[in-house]
C-alpha cells in the first residue's frame, strides 16, 4: 500500500497543465442509462439517471442521481447541524454511503476544437484526471429517422470500443457531443444503444441553460472574508468540475485534480476498494 502511493505528491505538480478553455453551459441533456450486464442487490439491472451539460465547444457528463443525492445528504445535514447546535450538543455524524455506491463516480469531458477527452474519476473526496485517447469514431449515417419528444433524429451507426452501437442525432441541434465517450456527429447525441441493447442511453428530456437554475443552499465563496482557495462542501462531494457545470453553468476542467494514467487508475480504485481507510489514510500522508 505504501509504495502505490508515492507518487501523489509528484502527481499533484503536474495536475494543472491542462490548457482547455472553460466553455459556457448551454443546454442540459437528461438521459437514463441501463446496463443490463450490471445488477445490483436486488437482482435488477442497473439504472441511473445520467446529465450531459453542452457548450458551444465542450461537454461534461456525470451522474444525475449523484448529484440530486450528495445536495439532498448536504441539506440533512446541515439540518442535524443547526438541532444539535439548539441543543448544545455535540455535532459530530457518521456519513453512511450506502445509498449511494452504486451510483457513478466518473464524469467525461469531450473538448471539441481540441478533440480531446478527459475523464476524471472521484475516489475518497479526490479527484484523478486521466487525459483519454479522444479516438475517431467512424459513424456510418443513414437515411433513417425517428422523432424523440417532438425532436426529429438521424440514424448513425459505427463499431467503438469493441461494441456495435445505434445513436439518434438532431441535426437541428448542432452539439457535436452525447452520452459517455459518444461523439463526433453532426448534431447532438438525443439517444444511443449497442446492438444488444445492452447498454442504452435512453433520452429523458433537453433543456437551455439559464443562470439562476440552480443555486447553492450556503455559497461561502461569496462571503467578504472568501479567498480565491475556498470552495463549497458540496462542490467537494460533486466534484468542482460538476459543481461549476451545475451551479454556475460553467464546463471546465477540475480545479485541484491530480492528473494520473490508467494503469495508475485501476491501481488505485483497486486499493480503495480492497481498504478504504488504508487508501484515505496513505493519500492524506498520515
Amino acid at each position: 500500500m505504501k509504495a502505490t502511493f508515492t507518487l501523489f505528491i509528484a502527481l499533484t505538480i503536474f495536475s494543472q497543465s491542462f490548457a482547455q478553455n472553460p466553455d459556457k453551459v448551454l443546454a442540459r441533456v437528461n438521459y437514463t442509462y441501463f446496463d443490463k450486464t450490471d445488477t445490483l442487490s436486488n437482482g435488477k439491472p442497473r439504472s441511473e439517471n445520467m446529465l450531459l451539460f453542452v457548450g458551444k465547444n465542450a461537454s461534461l457528463y456525470t451522474s444525475y442521481d449523484k448529484i440530486r443525492h450528495e445536495i439532498s445528504e448536504e441539506q440533512k445535514f446541515r439540518a442535524k447541524i443547526a438541532n444539535r447546535v439548539g441543543n448544545g450538543q455535540p455535532t459530530a455524524f457518521i456519513i453512511d454511503d450506502t445509498d449511494s455506491k452504486w451510483m457513478t463516480t466518473t464524469t467525461y469531458l469531450y473538448f471539441v476544437k481540441e478533440d480531446k477527452f478527459f475523464i476524471k474519476e472521484f475516489i475518497a473526496l479526490q479527484s484523478y484526471l486521466l487525459e483519454d485517447d479522444a479516438a475517431e469514431i467512424k459513424w456510418k449515417i443513414s437515411k433513417d429517422t425517428l422523432t424523440f419528444s417532438g425532436i426529429p433524429c438521424q440514424k448513425a451507426t459505427a463499431n467503438y470500443e469493441g461494441k456495435n452501437w445505434t445513436a439518434w442525432f438532431a441535426p437541428t441541434i448542432p452539439f457535436q457531443s452525447g452520452p459517455w465517450k459518444l461523439h463526433s456527429l453532426p448534431g447532438l447525441i438525443i439517444e444511443a444503444y449497442d446492438e444488444n441493447k445492452q447498454l442504452y442511453f435512453q433520452f429523458a428530456g433537453l433543456e437551455d441553460a439559464k443562470p439562476g437554475d440552480h443555486v447553492r443552499d450556503h455559497d461561502i465563496t461569496k462571503r467578504p472574508d472568501a479567498d480565491p482557495n475556498t470552495f463549497n462542501a458540496i462542490d467537494q462531494l460533486i466534484g468542482r468540475d460538476v459543481g461549476n457545470a451545475y451551479f454556475e453553468n460553467i464546463i471546465r476542467l477540475p480545479i485541484g485534480a491530480i492528473k494520473i494514467t490508467k494503469q495508475q487508475l485501476v491501481k488505485f480504485k483497486d486499493a480503495f476498494k480492497k481498504d478504504p481507510k488504508g487508501f484515505v489514510k496513505a493519500q492524506s500522508g498520515h
